[in-house]
């Protein structure tokens, strides 16, 4: 795969900011970043004179307003970068966040400080503290999921919900592209199939019924960095709301391809130490086999859910890097449909896919 090159216009924007930011510093050399699944956009800036080393430029798409999500949700249109929002409220309350710079919401660049190139998932691959790196998120994803106690009205996060109406919109997704025929056909409609329409209901009632947390909503090791203390950090942030109190930890434990470092053994001392580490900061409290029925309940919803992402991606916008995580995906949907007792869901999704089968 070729280098991400960078545009004169943004090299230009993210020079201006910088120089708004630290009026004596120079932008020493720009290196654009692997992007990912979404639209925004990453590049390390170099710098020389009264600046820190580097930062990190974050660079919104071009045409859209800055302050819009890349998905709805419901509620009012932030006039804040949701970004920026969701920063103050976090590093107020001594989550590990990067610091923000500098704002510039009308050309769409940040500037963030450097975290460094060691995500999580590349730490637990090659160090051998995985299993102390991974209980040191959980404990910070347990510290961001008990602030549903102490809500900020002024905080985006708090204004919007991830609600049943936004659950069935994901399933829709699942339903028209997760299960469409092929990877490069069209979309099935979403109502075309009743039987399957309604065991994915029913799972969408059980995560609507979980208990409300603040959800980071893409909490996964990609998303976590490992700074140069060796302490996590927490970026990509700016999607976050109130939500069903287990998604986070099924996304941390089961994305893409983290069965290769969170083995069954790992994953279930995780769990049960999330369900401590909530309690201890009064959040939800959650036990026994019911944290393990909504914790395998969230697993099968995300995975579906990203199932169902990665084929729109491939059939809508002719992404189809993402489409070689779909078996892995589809074995952790199955494994969690097994563990928390739904085989009709199980032999729906076996009948319409070969991934379920």
């Amino acid at each position: 795969m070729d280098a991400p090159v960078l545009a004169a216009r943004d090299a230009g924007v993210i020079a201006r900011t910088a120089a708004a930011a630290w009026p004596r510093a120079k932008v020493v050399r720009n290196e654009p970043l692997a992007g990912d699944a979404s639209a925004r956009r990453y590049v390390r800036v170099r710098l020389d004179g009264a600046a820190p080393a580097s930062a990190i430029a974050m660079l919104l798409p071009h045409g859209t307003p800055a302050a819009a999500s890349e998905e709805l949700t419901a509620g009012e249109v932030p006039t804040e970068l949701p970004f920026v929002d969701l920063q103050r409220y976090l590093a107020r309350h001594g989550v590990p966040v990067p610091e923000v710079y500098h704002a510039d919401e009308e050309s769409g660049v940040l500037l963030l400080e450097d975290l460094g190139d060691v995500a999580l998932a590349d730490a637990a691959l090659r160090d051998d503290d995985r299993d102390a790196l991974f209980a040191q998120a959980v404990d910070v994803l347990a510290q961001i999921n008990a602030l549903v106690r102490e809500p900020d009205p002024r905080c985006v996060a708090f204004r919007n919900r991830y609600d049943r109406a936004l659950i069935g919109r994901e399933l829709d997704v699942v339903s028209s592209h997760g299960l469409a025929p092929d990877d490069a056909d069209r979309a099935r409609e979403p109502g075309a199939d009743p039987e399957l329409q309604a065991a994915l209901a029913r799972l969408g009632d059980r995560i609507a019924a979980q208990p409300t947390v603040l959800m980071h909503r893409d909490f996964h090791s990609w998303n976590l960095q490992v700074d140069a203390q060796r302490r996590v950090r927490v970026i990509d942030f700016q999607d976050a709301l109130l939500g069903p109190a287990l998604y986070d930890l099924a996304s941390l434990c089961t994305d893409r391809d983290s069965d290769r470092f969170v083995d069954p053994t790992l994953e279930a001392r995780l769990v049960a130490r999330f369900g401590e580490a909530l309690a201890r900061r009064d959040g939800p409290r959650l036990e026994g086999e019911r944290l393990d029925a909504h914790y395998f309940d969230a697993v099968a919803y995300r995975t579906l859910r990203v199932i169902g992402r990665f084929r729109f991606l491939a059939i809508e916008k002719g992404k189809d890097a993402y489409l070689r995580f779909l078996p892995r995906m589809a074995r952790q949907t199955r494994r969690a449909l097994e563990a928390g007792r739904d085989p009709e869901l199980l032999r729906v999704l076996a009948a319409r896919s070969a991934l379920f089968a």
